[in-house]
C-alpha cells in the first residue's frame, strides 16, 4: 500500500494512505505544512489547547476541514487524555459534535462528519468500513494503546455494524523505534497487556535499563487483537523529520516549551 503527498490549494499539506482512499471517504494525515502559525508553532499546528494564540489554531483547523472537502464546522475533536475511552456519534444531533469531550477515540456513520485527532509523537490511527461508509479514529500513545484504545474504536464501529473484516486501518504518522528511548518502567504495564510485547522493545546498547520502543509496530498488533486483517504502518517518524512534523518529543530535547499540534482526519462526506 503506498502513501500520497497532497499540497490541497488552500495550503495545508497532507499524507494520504490508498487504504483509506474509499468513496465516499475523505482522509488526511496532516503535516506542520501550510498554516498561519508562527515560531514554536510554525506553522499549521492544529492544537486549541497549544500556546499558539488560539485564532490561528482555529483557522488552521479551518483550512484542513476545507481541504478535505467537508464544510465550516464539520470538525468534531476530542479533549484527549490518554485514555481507552472511544465516542459514537450516530445522529447529526450528537452532543459531541458541539463540544470536546474526553476521549481518544471516536466513530460515526454519519455523512458531513469529520473526525479529528491531535499528535505530537503518539500514532493517529485512522479507520473505514467501505462497505458501511462506517468510520473511526483514535489518538493511540502508548498508555492508551496499551489501555485499548484501538481495539475499543474497533468495536465501536462494528456496534454500528462495520465489519470486521471489511475494516482498513492506518497507523499515520508517529514516533518510530529508533528514536523513542523508554525507561523499563514502561515494560511492566505493557508486558502486562500484552505478554509477547516485549518483541516491541529492543535494548538500547547506548544506556542501561533503556529500552527502544516500536508504538506503530505494538498499535499494529493492537489491531490485530481486535480482529482487524487489512492494518497498515505509515513509515513517517515525526520526531526524525522536521520538516513535516511537530514532535513533542524533540521540543523537549530542545529544551523548547512546548510544541504545534499535527491533526488527522476521516470523515464521509
Amino acid at each position: 500500500m503506498r502513501t500520497q503527498f497532497h499540497l490541497s490549494d488552500n495550503g495545508p499539506a497532507y499524507f494520504a494512505h490508498n487504504a483509506l482512499q474509499q468513496d465516499g471517504i475523505s482522509h488526511g494525515f496532516f503535516t506542520r505544512q501550510g498554516g498561519i502559525s508562527s515560531g514554536l508553532y510554525d506553522s499549521l499546528n492544529c492544537g486549541l489547547g497549544s500556546g499558539d494564540d488560539l485564532s490561528n489554531a482555529e483557522a488552521n483547523r479551518r483550512a484542513v476541514t476545507k481541504a478535505l472537502g467537508f464544510q465550516s464546522g464539520a470538525l468534531v475533536g476530542l479533549y484527549q487524555t490518554h485514555s481507552a475511552r472511544c465516542l459514537i456519534i450516530d445522529s447529526p444531533g450528537s452532543p459531541y459534535c458541539a463540544t470536546r469531550h474526553e476521549a481518544d477515540g471516536l466513530v460515526t456513520n454519519q455523512h458531513g462528519i469529520a473526525l479529528g485527532i491531535l499528535s505530537a509523537d503518539c500514532a493517529p490511527v485512522l479507520m473505514a468500513c467501505p462497505k458501511t461508509g462506517i468510520v473511526g479514529a483514535c489518538h493511540a500513545g502508548w498508555r492508551g494503546a496499551v489501555s485499548g484504545i484501538i481495539q475499543n474504536t474497533v468495536d465501536a464501529m462494528c456496534s454500528l455494524h462495520a465489519s470486521r473484516s471489511d475494516i482498513q486501518l492506518v497507523v499515520g504518522p508517529a514516533i518510530h523505534q529508533q528514536s523513542y528511548q523508554v525507561s523499563a518502567a514502561l515494560t511492566e504495564p505493557l508486558l502486562s497487556a500484552d505478554p509477547t510485547a516485549e518483541r516491541f522493545l529492543k535494548p538500547d546498547s547506548s544506556h542501561l535499563d533503556k529500552y527502544l520502543f516500536d508504538l506503530p509496530g505494538f498499535a499494529l498488533s493492537c489491531a490485530a487483537y481486535a480482529g482487524v486483517k487489512n492494518a497498515y504502518i505509515m513509515s513517517k517518524d515525526t520526531y526524525a523529520e522536521t520538516e513535516y512534523f511537530f514532535s513533542h518529543r524533540r521540543a523537549t530535547h530542545l529544551q523548547e516549551p512546548d510544541s504545534g499540534r499535527l491533526i488527522s482526519i476521516i470523515g464521509r462526506l
